[in-house]
């Protein structure tokens, strides 16, 4: 999904008061989650999300998401519909409802064909159909009338499907769930006809989705739920196992036979309570404030009953990181890995003048801490490191690495073998200190040297439960497109036309190039071509890959045409140029669909186009690298094709399109092979699960 999501996931927000959800811009996680609820898909179709959508599956879901969702399993069996459909079974209900509304038809022969997979084209028509829409009245023909329309209205928002291909699970609950806010053939919003309150393009679904669900609750040794789950979500991730264990924080919908599981902690000296020492509805911990979400908590916390600044404790926390539980003294007892981010020594003097050591460790379970240290001791950024929570404090540790090796399975939930547990904690590092979480499925089919793991542990199952990663995913570089270097060309010209000084016709240019008759701006243009001249150079195949490998391998290849057009006078010329490459620049690029300037204390060998730009954890550039350009002939939900080659996209990758000298933030769904040149930019920055397609630039025919 390209657009921004809620950070939230549905049953995370079961608790508030009030559920918000903005359907059009939903994540496949969040429509998942949403059909569950709504009896449009079964939670062991949930956990297979990416299997081929069925025409018996698509009944259900349109059955699911209108007002006779109440009634589709209600009805129980009614004689046989179809020859292919027994009265019997299970979607015969949504069926007769799907074919009855006319969202849905059979064949002539007089089957239905539930097996049978799919097409983008039928999932939108049956939409518009649920929506009021009469298909038939459409300006064009099937299935472009309907694609068009679909689109329209945003039900495709986050398909990323074209004509012909079929869809997934995830794909035909998403296309429901943006049908929410979609407008009816009456104008009016779709969600409002199923009990939503829909404003300003969002919808309040908790009456309907979440009703009736409890918690949050602690659990015991031998705490048993009061049902079987049919679903669970363990830290809002789907989970194998409904076990808790003691400490875990659950919630459960019984009527929906869903339980949310919590196995989050902070752990650490408290260093602030507010609004008020006696009945405080926050704490900060580790350098983390939370918000305090139950009056045993409030009361623990209480400066009336000896808590509050001061006091080593673990916070329990569950859905919305809001704290349940407080422990203190024995049960507070906590170890946390990490990675160093960054130290810092200030003077304190509450007791005379001295210096405090403050380290920031982020940690494998996604929470930054900052715990206060030895002084004299070093913790440089990059570090591996323990953080041990007891009753008497904090204290932090370097730990020495742990690595293992071998290759993750195709549903990222064993690594040779050796299952994760659920809830497994994997972050990504880099030398500088950034990390950021990583969930198992991200890691599916890739293959781990041993020097790509820095640190892991294993539970008394024996399962890894905490894995730290060395730069394996290329997800922790920030990914853009580069668009002004006109500062740069400018500055290269005022410097050379004052140490070359001579006219154009003195400069041997390359066979077909055409001088302007001032050496500075010729030899700038080489330096650094145009947006448009890189553009059409790969669509044409005038800049090979290999030919762009090497002019972007290093600031010093970026002016090898420079060096040569200096032949006749290289001494001067080759340390003006080498000199005004040292120096800092600006860059002005696009990351995440947003204008962005980065200033530079050196230039980088980075032409107009893609980049990765790598950042210490306080956001200063520490390098940028060329992306690789490749055309692209085919997209697909999750991977495009260049000739024989297959690049995976990445999660977040950006798409742009270019016209006339300047990029505009789109949509995959928005462009297409067919109407488009499709250059995609992949990172080759030696990561084990990088090589993917960061940024799509669409170049339109015409």
């Amino acid at each position: 999904m390209k657009k921004r999501i809620l950070a939230l996931l549905l049953a995370v927000c079961a608790a508030c008061t009030m559920l918000v959800m903005p359907a059009s811009a939903s994540s496949a996680n969040t429509a998942v989650q949403a059909a569950v609820m709504l009896g449009g898909l079964t939670s062991e179709q949930a956990a297979g999300q990416d299997a081929a959508l069925t025409r018996g599956q698509l009944a259900k879901l349109l059955a699911a998401f209108s007002p006779y969702r109440e009634s589709a399993n209600a009805q129980g069996t009614a004689g046989t519909l179809f020859t292919d459909v027994a009265g019997s079974d299970p979607l015969a209900p949504a069926i007769r409802i799907a074919v009855s509304q006319g969202w849905m038809s059979g064949y002539t022969d007089g089957s239905f064909r539930p097996s049978n997979p799919v097409t983008l084209e039928e999932a939108c028509a049956a939409a518009l159909k649920l929506l009021g829409y009469d298909v038939t009245t459409l300006s064009g023909t099937f299935p472009t009338a309907q694609l068009n329309k679909a689109r329209e209205l945003g039900l495709r928002d986050g398909v990323n499907r074209s004509q012909g291909e079929g869809l997934t699970v995830a794909d035909g609950a998403v296309l429901l769930y943006n049908a929410l806010t979609a407008p009816t053939a009456e104008g009016e919003v779709y969600g409002s006809s199923l009990g939503f309150t829909v404003t300003g393009g969002q919808v309040d679904a908790s009456s309907i989705l979440l009703g009736n669900v409890q918690g949050p609750f602690v659990a015991q040794a031998g705490t048993q739920l009061p049902f079987a789950p049919a679903a669970v979500y363990r830290n809002d991730e789907t989970a194998a196992s409904a076990e808790l264990e003691p400490y875990d924080v659950y919630y459960y919908s019984e009527n929906a036979r869903t339980v949310w599981i919590y196995t989050r902690k902070a752990a650490g000296r408290i260093t602030a309570v507010a609004p008020s020492a006696a009945a405080p509805t926050s704490v900060t911990v580790a350098g983390t404030e939370y918000t305090v979400g139950s009056s045993q908590a409030a009361s623990v916390l209480s400066s009336l009953n000896g808590g509050g600044v001061g006091q080593v404790v673990t916070l329990l926390l569950g859905m919305n990181n809001e704290v349940v539980r407080v422990l203190t003294g024995s049960e507070a007892d906590q170890v946390f890995y990490g990675v160093v981010q960054n130290s810092a020594r200030s003077l304190i003097e509450d007791d005379g003048a001295d210096v405090r050591q403050s380290v920031t460790v982020a940690c494998t379970d996604g929470v930054t801490r900052t715990v206060n240290v030895d002084k004299s001791l070093n913790f440089p950024a990059g570090l591996l490191v323990e953080i041990t929570v007891t009753g008497e404090g904090e204290q932090v540790a370097r730990v020495d690495a742990r690595s293992v090796s071998g290759t993750f399975n195709e549903n990222g939930t064993a690594l040779s073998g050796t299952p994760l547990a659920d809830g497994v904690e994997i972050i990504d590092t880099t030398a500088e200190g950034v990390a950021g979480a990583v969930r198992p499925s991200r890691l599916s089919g890739v293959t781990l040297q041993s020097g790509d793991v820095r640190y892991y542990t294993t539970n008394a199952a024996g399962e890894i439960d905490r894995m730290i990663l060395n730069n394996v995913t290329g997800d922790l570089w920030t990914y853009g497109i580069l668009d002004d270097v006109r500062n740069l060309t400018s500055a290269a010209a005022d410097v050379i036309d004052d140490q070359i000084g001579r006219p154009s016709g003195e400069v041997s240019l390359p066979s077909g190039t055409t001088g302007t008759g001032n050496a500075a701006a010729d030899v700038a243009d080489i330096i650094l071509p145009s947006t448009s001249d890189i553009l059409y150079g790969i669509i044409d195949g005038s800049i090979a890959s290999t030919l762009w490998d090497s002019l972007t391998s290093s600031t010093g290849s970026v002016a090898s045409y420079v060096l040569r057009l200096a032949a006749d006078n290289t001494t001067g010329a080759m340390s003006n140029i080498l000199g005004w490459l040292g120096k800092g620049a600006s860059y002005v690029c696009y990351i995440n669909g947003e204008s962005a300037t980065l200033n530079t204390a050196v230039k980088y060998p980075v032409l107009a186009g893609g980049i990765a730009v790598s950042r210490s954890p306080s956001g200063t550039v520490k390098n940028m690298i060329q992306l690789m350009p490749a055309m692209i002939d085919k997209v697909g939900a999750a991977s495009v094709m260049s000739g024989s080659t297959r690049y995976e996209t990445a999660d977040n990758m950006q798409v742009y399109l270019w016209y006339r000298g300047q990029y505009y933030p789109t949509t995959l769904a928005q462009v297409n092979p067919e109407e488009y040149y499709l250059i995609g930019w992949y990172d080759n920055l030696g990561c084990t699960a990088g090589n993917k397609i960061r940024v799509l630039v669409a170049v339109k025919k015409d």
